[in-house]
């Protein structure tokens, strides 16, 4: 049995650390790396810093919504991702306040969105990468109380950094997919008929959502517990962990999860270590600018050739 679980173990590790060369794709992803550094430091040019941090994350987690589609699907289902984004933060900036009721509203929430998340998975591959996406995003704005921005405001920003870079990638996509190639898909089923059909208790997807709505429950209530007893900061990276680790995957599982987990640890260092040696407790909005920007390469760079990497992006 220890002979197996160690085979299994090394199996594992190999699969998360080995990356597909020939899949690793450069043109995209600096585009959309340089887009959300041009983005953020224009904002620090306006005096608007505040702006900067929405703007950014909507500009670069945006287009991991779309797989390897052709135009325009890859358009429209990129506008889809940003549609479900944008509600997500404006639901999670409207429950992100300190008051106890908001607090007990934002856990209950917490768990009914995650179920309702992890259930998309029966959809499509694209619609699992939504709902993960959404969850993400709702985690984020539901811990971020300190913010400077009021829930319209960062709401707007979000989608605005997102329909941008999805406008820069489009144009851009004309280069090597001119209009004439393009040609709609054959209608398939109506996703909410792929929701319904064969929906049981016995489903997997069901199965996950479940776990999945208990676990960002119980997250969003230990992220409130240790902020407001030990004024723990940034209250969103334990809901926002959960969300992004616990993708439901149709292949691979054990190797995907095993490459979220390593891959966020991994980012989370790289961060800590360069705010707290390299760039000092507070670095400028420029050098925060070259790290976003850098992110968004590796997470859209490597995306099909190694998840780990794409992760710590």
């Amino acid at each position: 049995m220890n002979n197996g679980f160690a085979s299994a173990s090394r199996a594992v590790g190999r699969e998360v650390i080995k990356i597909e060369r020939e899949l690793v794709h450069f043109f995209y992803p600096v585009v959309a790396g340089v887009t959300v550094l041009v983005a953020v430091i224009v904002c620090d040019k306006l005096e608007s810093p505040q702006l900067a941090i929405p703007f950014a994350i909507g500009a670069t987690l945006t287009p991991l919504a779309s797989t390897r589609e052709p135009s325009p699907r890859r358009t429209f289902t990129y506008l889809w991702a940003l549609v479900w984004i944008t509600l997500s933060v404006l639901l999670g900036s409207l429950l992100s306040r300190d008051a106890f009721a908001f607090a007990i509203i934002g856990i209950v929430v917490s768990g009914l969105y995650g179920c309702a998340c992890g259930l998309v998975g029966r959809i499509s591959a694209n619609a699992r990468v939504i709902g993960v996406l959404s969850l993400v995003f709702f985690a984020i704005y539901l811990g971020s109380p300190e913010t400077r921005l009021g829930a319209l405001e960062s709401t707007a920003m979000v989608a605005f950094g997102g329909f941008l870079q999805i406008g820069v990638l489009t144009l851009l996509s004309l280069r090597r997919e001119p209009l004439s190639t393009w040609a709609i898909s054959a209608v398939a089923p109506s996703a909410l008929q792929r929701l319904r059909d064969g929906l049981s208790w016995n489903d997997r997807y069901v199965r996950h959502a479940l776990r999945l709505g208990a676990a960002m429950a119980t997250a969003t209530a230990l992220a409130l517990f240790l902020a407001h007893t030990f004024s723990w900061p940034h209250q969103y990276w334990l809901p926002m962990t959960i969300a992004w680790i616990l993708l439901p995957d149709a292949h691979a599982t054990t190797t995907k999860t095993a490459s979220r987990i390593l891959g966020t640890f991994i980012g989370v260092g790289f961060i800590a270590l360069m705010v707290g040696v390299v760039l000092g407790a507070e670095p400028s909005l420029r050098q925060s600018a070259v790290i976003a920007g850098f992110g968004a390469f590796l997470m859209l760079a490597f995306i099909f050739a190694n998840y780990t990497v794409t992760t710590t992006g």
